[in-house]
Parts: structure tokens; sequence; C-alpha cells
């Protein structure tokens, strides 16, 4: 199996000679750099500080302004009228005004300029406790990250490994098709004979044809592998056909022993799963006490300016009307919703139900995820001992099939003898691919869940 692999590997680096070709540590650099659900995640983190940013903003005034102005014209309005006497009590200035006829006309025009600053003092604690719930959602938002990023790393390994399985099981292919191309020299020599029939010929050809079959089957899912791969790290489909490829490792594989298990953490309080959890009990806790703070008083603090100006007015009448008026004022609002405290009530308990909810979902995700953490470790475990079993298998199995060889090279066994040992070789080679990528993505997999 080991030379076939080196054979395959020289004749994958020979066919991508002008191609990107990479490791399994590449990829993985790769993606965390250019892998779209990262990309993502990073922007999520981003929006998660915006907001932040904008909750904080509550603490300040709120300032707001307004502008208003009206223009008359004369055909709109015509009505005439008198001052009234009661505007001399107003001021003296105004005495002489008084029972003198007017035209509306006469006020056309005026604007009025207002501002307001209103700066809260107490808002139930909704101000705090927003800011407070704005900093977790920045948190989760990282944590989130992180468990994608590791998730992310474990589909590359998984690709990649599925795609090594796929080059491993062609190149055991090729080395069945040259065996199968023995076979039919040797079996066309003994029809000239007449030691064997046309039959025998026949089956060798099925043969041939049903490895072409599954040579077909391999390249697609080769193409297809390749492609979900260089997706996952950012590479286009159209520039990965021409420009991607891996390179296949071949490292020894490291044994899952007890020292290992050990020197894992095996404690689930890392995992960001647990840990996102826990933020969303602490995200309940905080929309309790915002609930609450819906029907606590509101204090608030403020100043308010105005300017206005009237225009048009006759002569007479602008020696004793002001053309502009400024004036201003300080207040103090206290706003205490005491209805609002009938449904309120239930509001609140609804609050701590989902806060309940959230603590009993954690406690219950803490036990789940140490024994997920230990079922990695047992699949570990298995998928090792698999490939220990795969490999006697194949040992076995290529024995097998250099004894039917020399049997039929000695007519000591049939035709369909030798193909049946060629088909147990082929599928013994395939096994132990199979398992060891298996391993492979199993140890990633266990790594991911116990560091």
């Amino acid at each position: 199996m080991k030379r076939y692999t080196l054979y395959f590997c020289a004749l994958t680096m020979c066919m991508s000679l002008s191609a990107q070709t990479m490791t399994l540590k590449e990829c993985l650099e790769r993606a965390r750099e250019n892998n779209h659900e990262l990309q993502m995640a990073a922007l999520e983190i981003e929006a998660a500080s915006e907001q932040k940013s904008e909750a904080f903003t509550n603490y300040f005034p709120r300032i707001s302004a307004n502008v208003m102005a009206f223009r008359f014209f004369d055909e709109m309005a015509k009505s005439d009228g008198t001052y009234p006497l009661e505007i001399a009590a107003l001021s003296p200035q105004f005495a002489p005004l008084a029972g003198t006829p007017f035209a509306i006309s006469e006020f056309n025009r005026a604007y009025a300029v207002s501002a307001t600053l209103v700066q809260p003092l107490f808002h139930g604690g909704q101000i705090v406790n927003g800011n407070k719930l704005a900093r977790l959602q920045q948190d989760v938002a990282v944590l989130k990250q992180q468990l994608t990023t590791k998730e992310v790393l474990q589909k590359v390994t998984e690709c990649y490994w599925q795609l090594a399985q796929v080059r491993y099981n062609l190149s055991t292919l090729e080395a069945a098709e040259k065996q199968v191309e023995a076979v039919m020299a040797q079996v066309e020599l003994f029809l000239k004979a007449g030691i064997t029939t046309r039959n025998s010929v026949l089956k060798v050809r099925l043969r041939q044809q049903e490895l072409s079959s599954t040579r077909l089957k391999l390249e697609n899912a080769d193409h297809v592998l390749r492609l979900l791969l260089a997706q996952q790290i950012g590479i286009a489909p159209a520039e990965a056909e021409k420009n991607f490829d891996i390179i296949l490792e071949d490292k020894p594989l490291e044994q899952p022993i007890e020292a290992m298990k050990e020197a894992l953490s095996l404690s689930p309080d890392h995992r960001e799963e647990l840990q996102l959890l826990g933020k969303k009990v602490e995200a309940q806790a905080l929309q309790v006490k915002m609930e609450r703070g819906k029907y606590l008083p509101h204090l608030a603090i403020g100043l308010a300016g105005y300017h206005s100006g009237l225009g048009g007015f006759s002569e007479k009448a602008a020696q004793y009307l002001p053309s502009h008026l400024n004036n201003g004022l300080v207040f103090g609002t206290v706003s205490i919703p005491i209805s609002d405290w009938w449904g309120g009530i239930h509001a609140m308990k609804r609050q701590k139900i989902k806060l309940q909810q959230a603590q009993s979902e954690r406690e219950n995700a803490q036990q789940m995820l140490q024994i997920d953490i230990e079922r990695a470790w047992t699949n570990l475990q298995e998928a090792y001992r698999q490939i220990q079993i795969a490999q006697t298998c194949c040992e076995e199995a290529a024995e097998n099939l250099r004894m039917s060889a020399d049997q039929y090279r000695m007519s000591t066994c049939t035709l369909t003898d030798l193909l049946d040992a060629e088909t147990l070789n082929r599928q013994a080679q395939n096994d132990l691919a199979r398992t060891k990528a298996a391993y492979r993505i199993a140890l990633a997999d266990y790594r991911r869940k116990a560091q």
C-alpha cells in the first residue's frame, strides 16, 4: 500500500506541476484567512462592537431641535377685526391698541425655533443593563467565531482526508488494472494453447469493465471533493479547476494511548458550546432586570429654549408689538407607570421562567458534552483498532492474491478463484485507506472537543 501511495503521490505532483498544491496544514491556514463562514463571523463581531458603542450613547443627553415658519398671502387672510380691550391688561404699552381695528394680513408671517436637552438620571436600570447586554452580545459573537473556526477546520480536515482516501483508492485501482491486464495476457496465451475457453477471456474483460466503471466513480468523487475543499479554503471553483490540488501526506499514525487522554482536558467547561449557554443564562438574568426596569420610576432633567419672530405688522402695530420673543426653562420629569404593573408582574414571571429554562439547558448540555468527549475518545480508539485489523486483512489478501496468481500460472486454480482473490485484495486495500482516513478525522475531532 505504501508503495502505491508514493507512486500516486509522484504521479499527482507531476500532473499538478503548474497547479497550486497544498498540504493539510496549508489548507487549514488558508481556511482561517479566507473561509466565508469565518469572514461572516468576523463581521458579526464588528456588528456587536457597533451595537455596544450604540448602547453606550444612551448615557448621553438627548438633544432635539424644531423649526417652524409660515406666511399668509393677502388673498388667504382678508378678515378684519378689532384688538380686544383686554389687551391693555397685558402691558401698558398695548393700551393704545385696545379697540382699534386690525387686519389679519398684518400677521402674515412668523417663525419659531426651539431646542430641548434631556438628561436621563434613572431609567429603571434599563440603560445600565442594556449596556451589559451589549457587552455580553460582543462576547457571544467572539465565542461563536471560535466555535465556527473549530467547525470549519474540522470540515476542511474531513474533506482533505476523504479526498486522500479517494486518491489512495485510485492508486489501488491502478495496481489492480495492471494485475488484470497481466491476467488477460495469460488467459490469451492459454486460449491460444487450447488450455482454456473464450469464457475465461470474457470474465477478464468484464472485470476490466468493472474496474473502468469504478475508476469513473472515483474520478468524479475526486473532482467534487477537490472543488469542495477549495471552496472551504476560499478558492473559487473556476480557479480550483485549473490551479488547485493537494499533497498527500504519508506520516506515521499516532497511537491513541491513555497518556494522550490524560494530557488533554476532559472537562467540558472549555467548550464554546457550554460557554455560549452560560452567556445565555447571563443574558436572561439581565432580561429579568430589564423587564423590571420598565415598571420603575423614570427620572430626567432638562433644558428648553425657544426663539420666535413675527412679521407683517402695520406701522401702528409695530410700535407696540414685539417682533422677536426669547425664553427658556429648566425642568425635571418623574414618570411612574402605575397601571403597567398589572401586566408587568406576569411579564417578569415569564422572564424568570426563561431564566430557569436557560439554567436547565446549560446543566443538561454540560452532561451531554462530557459524554461527547468520551464518545470522541472511544471512536478514536476504535478507529485505531480498525486500522490494525485492516492491515492484517490487507497482508493476508495480498498473500492470497500472490498464491492464487502462482497457482493459476501452474493451472492448479481456476480463473474465477484468481479474480476473486484480486477483488478481495482490492477491497482490503480500500478498507485500509478508509480506516486510515477515518482515524485522521477521528483524531482531529477528539482534539477539537477535548482541547
